[in-house]
């Protein structure tokens, strides 16, 4: 299938949308609410407590600013919309979901090494950390790497370099926050990378299956 002349019934896609209008209740509805963030933070308390709860939760909080919300969902929607185009639903969300998951996990993992051997504070354990920065740029990193079409490529480059600075600042201190990002990423790029390989491995098996099928049907043919 030629990818980049994927139908346009793609962009209705229940993924982008479904993620945007969900992620638009709750952060105007939940963004300003202390209790409900505490709750669904993905800190070293809460992924001890209730892991998958928080993960999933805190992916749909884009915080109490409305304006700052719509404009964090109108880019994830679209880079969404940019992946569901190149590798269908399914696949789109298993990649965001890898960025979410083990962002999460490699930042607080390193966070709580760092605690054990009394190089950071354990009062970090509760720190709030919210929001689906790490499903963004993973997302963005796929589309970078992968995207169906040049300008669905080019314009998530654009909105990569516009978050750089954000996406890296606190880095060289191990902060939470930029070591997640960097794994989602790599997360994103990577797994985009390898299924773009699967995909052309298999369109280039079918091709030879389809050329080999006429010679072993003439082949039967003059065998009978």
């Amino acid at each position: 299938m030629d990818l980049s002349r994927t139908p346009t019934r793609r962009w209705l896609s229940p993924v982008p949308w479904g993620f945007a209008l969900l992620a638009a209740a709750s952060s105007l509805t939940y963004g300003g609410d202390h209790a409900v963030n505490a709750w669904a933070s993905t800190n070293l308390a809460n992924m001890g407590d209730h892991p998958v709860e928080a993960l999933i939760a805190s992916a749909f909080l884009f915080g109490a600013d409305p304006w700052a919300c719509l404009r964090g969902i109108a880019l994830a929607g679209a880079m969404l919309a940019f992946l569901v185009i190149r590798f269908g639903n399914m696949r789109a969300v298993a990649l965001i979901a890898a960025g979410q998951v083990l962002g999460t996990l490699v930042s607080e993992g390193l966070l709580a090494a760092r605690i054990a051997a009394g190089q950071a504070d354990p009062a970090l354990r509760v720190t709030l950390d919210v929001g689906p920065s790490y499903v963004i740029v993973a997302a963005m990193a796929a589309v970078v790497a992968a995207g169906a079409r040049r300008w669905h490529r080019w314009t998530a480059l654009a909105a990569l370099a516009v978050r750089a600075p954000h996406i890296t600042s606190g880095l060289t201190t191990l902060g939470v926050t930029p070591v997640g990002h960097v794994t989602a990423l790599s997360t994103g790029m990577l797994l985009a990378w390898r299924l773009r390989s699967s995909d052309a491995r298999h369109r280039y098996l079918h091709r030879l299956t389809s050329r080999a099928a006429p010679l072993q049907r003439l082949d039967g043919t003059g065998s009978g």
